[in-house]
């Protein structure tokens, strides 16, 4: 049911550039909006209406984090192998990297326990979206096509819109302000808007010759992304002795499919922006069926639950 209105809102704006409602320059100028005003916001939300002190796990989440790290360094170490155009590098790691964990590790948790038990999780996503986010900005202004200096990248990283929105919401959520409801209520109006408008633009944006072309790194990012990274995840969070929800929400976190607003980012930091919409498309469609594999073999060997 959540892979249902993804593919309904790529169909719709597959449909909408099939009759010339938008256009290329349309989609770059929208691009451009959502990567410095509505990226900022969502992260601003995420972080300022999270609810920390009630269900933290520090275990969780320096394991979530450190193994994030490793898996991420591998990747880079290992996708030049595959190709050795820089953008195309950036688009395959943060298709792997970044999740789509508000979509569907959240919903993940509510089916299996209800929508009351879905702290831990939503706790481990406010520290994991903003880290995997870091993780990707890093990569992408160090895999743009021209040379940077070190001094050059930290700038450009500090002045990254997203991670400015999660600076803000970090440093009002530690300062204990709370915003007018106006306010509140503006920016997540604001923040709702974000995931349909990416995914119509997305499907606006497909090229289906392109995908063919793609077809061997669409294959691999799939296969890493909802195949192994799920069995790393699980194996190790298992022998380090997590159990229950916990060893769920491990699972709910590292079993989806790539976050859409990485096609915004690839597009708009100069990665390979084609290949980075395909990646969100195709994993999210396989997800329907690896993640229904996945808790079928987890609850028949007693580990998940």
């Amino acid at each position: 049911l959540v892979v249902l209105p993804i593919c309904i809102y790529i169909i719709i704006g597959i449909i909408a550039r099939r009759l010339n409602w938008i256009k290329d320059e349309g989609i770059k100028q929208t691009n451009k909006l959502l990567y410095m005003l509505f990226f900022p916001i969502v992260m601003f939300n995420n972080i300022y209406n999270s609810h920390l002190a009630e269900t933290f796990n520090l275990k969780l989440i320096l394991y979530l984090l450190t193994l994030s790290l490793i898996f991420y360094i591998i990747l880079i170490l290992l996708v030049p192998v595959i190709t050795k155009d820089k953008p195309t590098q950036a688009s395959i790691v943060q298709g792997i990297i970044r999740g789509n964990l508000i979509l569907f590790a959240i919903p993940i948790i509510s089916t299996i326990y209800g929508e009351t038990n879905t702290g831990t999780v939503s706790m481990c996503v406010t520290f994991v979206v903003p880290f995997y986010n870091i993780l990707c900005v890093i990569l992408l202004e160090s895999k743009r096509g021209h040379d940077i200096r070190f001094k050059k990248l930290i700038v450009n990283i500090l002045k990254n819109p997203i991670i400015v929105g999660a600076l803000v919401g970090f440093i009002i959520k530690s300062l204990k302000i709370n915003l007018p409801n106006v306010i509140e209520d503006i920016l997540g109006n604001l923040g709702a808007v974000l995931t349909p408008i990416v995914l119509i633009l997305l499907g606006a944006s497909l090229k289906f010759q392109s995908i063919k072309k793609h077809s061997l790194y669409l294959a691999f990012v799939c296969t890493v992304k909802l195949v192994i990274s799920p069995l790393l995840f699980i194996t190790f969070g298992y022998l380090l002795g997590f159990r229950g929800q916990e060893l769920t929400t491990i699972f709910a976190i590292s079993c989806v499919p790539t976050a859409v607003s990485s096609y915004v980012m690839a597009k708009e930091m100069e990665a390979n922006g084609d290949l980075a919409g395909e990646i969100v498309t195709f994993t999210s469609l396989f997800s329907i069926f690896t993640i229904f594999i996945w808790l079928i073999i987890l609850t028949n060997l007693n580990i998940l639950l």
